[in-house]
């Protein structure tokens, strides 16, 4: 299987922590707290798998950016897209299926290797994917045959938040696991361009894939680049989330480093928060920033002041931030919003 880590590999991945040495550890220890924040209320299970913009919980119950869904998958499968009524869902050692959330119907996806990631390719009975194994491509649901199919650089791990493929107009964008970019034609399949986003790290998948603006905004872990009709620019760095605010980005780097920057990337400003390790961030009334040890800092847009809040516990296993909630194992908590 691609992610070939273990649980404590994975949370690694999932957080984005860096860990500089066995001897060493540095935690981010605030000088002031200014309040407690506690949970709004518990949700029906603990979450057990986290996506790109999904979590899906121990019942089969899955939380989207619209917040707790109505409908359950059968039981050991992981949401990974919606259209409509219909989502796509993988398990281990199970066929990936879509599964009706009206009826309840199961119908298996004949695709080789468990789904990874997917999109509901809008007025057409179609799905774009990726698969184990790094391929992607067109799959027609209503026939139950694979359109186009294409293979790419092998990769043997993967940051958990794989990117979900997108259209742009006509065109169908898929993030790989080895770092690109694939831009595929809507109606045929066929390959039109790469663009490399990543550069053969370890943990090299696109993590995030949007359009800000005339911008095509896309990273790995490790670099970020903004991509318009006549040009491209770029920042390497090592990177934990990454918030859109308007025009503006906000890149959360495993430095415990906060920078602000336009949809070009050029860095407008920045913030340094010693030894913190960021897990997420929204942004609310103000933009807040989710730190391992139990922590929100919530700051202003232009990064010049902070203030520090104490959550209920120490971010240890699946968490998942929605535009106005978090969601911690199986606890959740609302934030203000302008």
């Amino acid at each position: 299987m691609i992610r070939r880590f273990g649980f404590p590999l994975l949370l690694s991945a999932l957080f984005a922590f860096v860990i500089g040495g066995c001897s060493e550890k540095n935690y981010f220890e605030p000088a002031k707290v200014d309040g407690v924040v506690a949970y709004d209320g518990e949700l029906p299970a603990r979450i057990v798998e986290t996506g790109y913009k999904s979590a899906t919980l121990a019942d089969g119950e899955v939380i989207t950016s619209k917040g707790l869904q109505r409908f359950r998958l059968p039981e050991g499968y992981r949401y990974i897209a919606s259209g409509g009524e219909l989502v796509a869902a993988a398990g281990d050692c199970k066929p990936n299926i879509l599964y009706d959330t009206k009826t309840k119907k199961r119908t298996k996806i004949a695709l080789p290797r468990r789904l990874l990631a997917a999109l509901f390719i809008p007025e057409s009975e179609k799905i774009a994917f990726l698969i184990e194994g790094n391929s992607y491509g067109i799959y027609d649901y209503a026939k139950n045959e694979i359109v186009a199919k294409y293979e790419s650089d092998t990769a043997l791990s993967a940051d958990i938040r794989i990117a979900s493929p997108m259209m742009l107009e006509n065109l169908i964008l898929v993030p790989t696991l080895d770092g690109k970019l694939v831009i595929l034609d809507k109606k045929s399949g066929r390959k039109i361009r790469e663009i490399i986003v990543g550069k053969g790290e370890e943990f090299n998948n696109v993590i995030f894939l949007d359009v800000i603006g005339d911008r095509l905004v896309a990273a790995t872990p490790h670099r970020i680049i903004s991509v318009s009709p006549k040009l491209m620019d770029a920042l390497d760095m090592e990177i934990s989330d990454i918030l859109f605010v308007k025009n503006g980005i906000y890149i959360l780097s495993k430095e415990g480093k906060v920078y602000r920057c336009d949809n070009e990337l050029k860095i407008l400003g920045s913030k340094k928060f010693p030894f913190a390790h960021f897990v997420g961030a929204i942004y609310g009334e103000f933009i807040y920033l989710i730190e391992r040890e139990g922590y929100i800092i919530a700051t202003d847009t232009e990064l010049s002041s902070a203030h520090i809040f104490k959550i209920p516990d120490r971010i240890e296993s699946w968490f998942f931030a929605t535009k106005d909630t978090l969601y911690y194992d199986r606890y959740y908590f609302k934030l203000h919003r302008e």
